[in-house]
């Protein structure tokens, strides 16, 4: 176990120094080309890592996962789901930065320290997730009533990431010493004899910030698929790590991801109603969810919603 623990630490770093030394540069037309080979590399770490748990644990299980039997099968659910629930934070990120006109040179500095002090966050968040789970199994049920409340809000919420992007870049700028001119890569400059954060340090919190509120999602998602610390750590934080290159992906699909919002909200109700299913136990036969079919279902809703944004475009008003 501890070895695992050990190449998750590795992979983990590896992807964080890749970011650093091939950092995006290109923009426009090259930009998501770029973006596009660069995003697979993180990808392809992740898939790594699953098919060594394959191997440590599915064939010579000497010390065996809580995951049991298929762990490369519920380190791929786990990883899919967070991936997939990662689209919706990456479309508040769009949102926000356009807002404070962060240049495009400079967005790749804005995510990179973003994702690191999510990751942080998201790791301590986790740990103490599990902990309580483990601790008090009612709260497992909690989630998951949680995770169906957060899927009907989404389902209805039409725009709801641009409205709430909109209006915490619009808090801060009133509560906070702002400075009103972007001064490139300084984080704080004086100001009218204060000192001030400057659009980019603003950037960098509030993209921060947004990701460990929509963690509030992701993580008990994931406590729907596995409780194994190892699988529920190593999905989400190999699906943080591939925020950065997944921006600068959507970033041009944006206005074309029309039912992205329609297919994640679907996700949360299937995960959350699979969170219920236990407590139906008393009245109705037992019903298991296996994780192929949730691998299954997750995959299917989300090229569904991929293919449904590409092929019924909106309608020009």
């Amino acid at each position: 176990m501890m070895l695992a623990w050990t190449l998750f630490i590795v992979l983990a770093v590896m992807t964080l120094a890749l970011d650093v030394v091939i950092p995006q540069t290109a923009v426009g037309t090259n930009a998501f080309k770029r973006a596009a080979v660069l995003c697979s590399l993180p990808i392809f770490l992740a898939l790594v890592y699953g098919v060594y748990l394959h191997f440590a644990f599915a064939i010579s299980p000497a010390e065996p996962l809580d995951a049991a039997s298929q762990p490369v099968l519920t380190f791929s659910t786990g990883y899919l789901l967070e991936l997939g629930l990662s689209a919706d934070n990456v479309m508040m990120f769009i949102i926000m930065l356009r807002a404070l006109k962060i240049p495009a040179a400079d967005q790749n500095l804005v995510m990179f320290w973003a994702i690191i002090l999510a990751l942080v966050v998201r790791v301590a968040l986790i740990l103490t997730g599990l902990a309580l789970v483990r601790r008090f199994h009612l709260l497992f049920y909690f989630m998951g009533a949680f995770l169906l409340l957060a899927g009907v809000l989404m389902f209805f919420e039409r725009d709801g990431e641009r409205g709430m992007a909109e209006r915490l870049v619009n808090l801060s700028s009133r509560f906070l010493p702002i400075s009103p001119k972007y001064a490139g890569r300084q984080m704080v400059v004086l100001s009218n004899g204060r000192r001030c954060m400057t659009p980019l340090l603003l950037a960098i919190i509030l993209v921060g910030l947004v990701d460990v509120l929509f963690a509030f999602d992701s993580i008990p998602a994931v406590f729907g698929i596995t409780s194994d610390p190892l699988i529920v750590t190593s999905s989400n934080v190999f699906a943080v790590l591939a925020l950065h290159r997944l921006y600068f992906i959507m970033a041009p699909l944006m206005d074309r991801l029309r039912f992205l919002e329609t297919g994640l909200a679907l996700i949360l109700l299937f995960i959350g109603g699979k969170m219920l299913l236990p407590l139906l136990g008393t009245f109705l036969p037992p019903v298991q969810i296996s994780t192929t079919a949730s691998l299954l279902v997750i995959l299917a809703i989300l090229l569904s919603a991929a293919g449904a944004s590409f092929f019924l475009p909106a309608k020009k008003k």
